[in-house]
């Protein structure tokens, strides 16, 4: 085997495994996307920091047949996963994780906040392959993206088209999550009991001091006469 293949033979390898991470996290690549927007990238060893770049270029290779169709870059990422790569044997730099991180989580901020989001792609062409081509791509529509970081983002329009009613932010710890119903506020049952428990809390003292008010309102009462 030359320097070459084995190059293209142990990335493959990293690769699947990244892809295996995503499809056995809960609530598979939905749930993957939330843990990277929510990683602090810049704290992550070079160990931990390849881990997620091989994830992250998985993420946008093979979700492609449920979230947008089939998408043909002019470019990899910037990062040669082998020597000479072009497209599909790259992986992004820490900076165009983060440059995703900050444009996603922006957008995913407004999508809350007014029920519609916009991404804007320049510079991307739609191809149409005709049905009698003979080929895997026959009668489809394939996007032709410049930069690689702008199919992570078209890959997300198209997951929180699916599934943008159940991304949330718990209102008690701010963790984006994935809920399991639509009438799902918090992300876990701690924080609900921990917002359960301090309402209880508030109406005791309330009461404390209502039930206070009366006793003094007595006395005056009783003071007067």
């Amino acid at each position: 085997m030359s320097a070459q293949e084995q190059a293209e033979h142990e990335f493959q390898v990293e690769y699947e495994k990244a892809m295996e991470r995503i499809q056995t996290m809960p609530d598979g690549a939905v749930g993957w996307v939330l843990r990277f927007l929510q990683t602090d990238l810049e704290a992550l060893t070079p160990t931990e920091w390849t881990l997620v770049a091989f994830e992250v270029a998985a993420f946008v290779d093979e979700t492609g047949e449920r979230y947008g169709g089939m998408v043909a870059p002019e470019s990899g990422w910037s990062v040669e996963g082998v020597p000479h790569a072009k497209n599909y044997q790259t992986i992004p730099s820490r900076k165009e994780a983060l440059d995703i991180q900050a444009t996603v989580l922006e957008q995913l901020e407004l999508y809350w906040h007014e029920g519609y989001t916009t991404f804007t792609f320049p510079q991307m062409t739609l191809v149409a392959v005709s049905p009698g081509e003979g080929s895997d791509e026959a009668g489809t529509v394939i996007v032709s993206a410049k930069r690689k970081p702008k199919e992570f983002e078209y890959r997300f329009v198209h997951l929180l088209a699916q599934t943008g009613d159940y991304i949330r932010r718990c209102p008690e710890c701010a963790t984006i999550f994935f809920a399991i119903r639509r009438d799902q506020l918090y992300c876990n049952p701690r924080c609900q009991n921990r917002v359960a428990a301090r309402k209880w809390r508030d109406s005791q003292k309330t009461d404390h001091k209502t039930a206070r008010r009366k006793e003094d309102g007595h006395g005056k009462k009783s003071g007067k006469g």
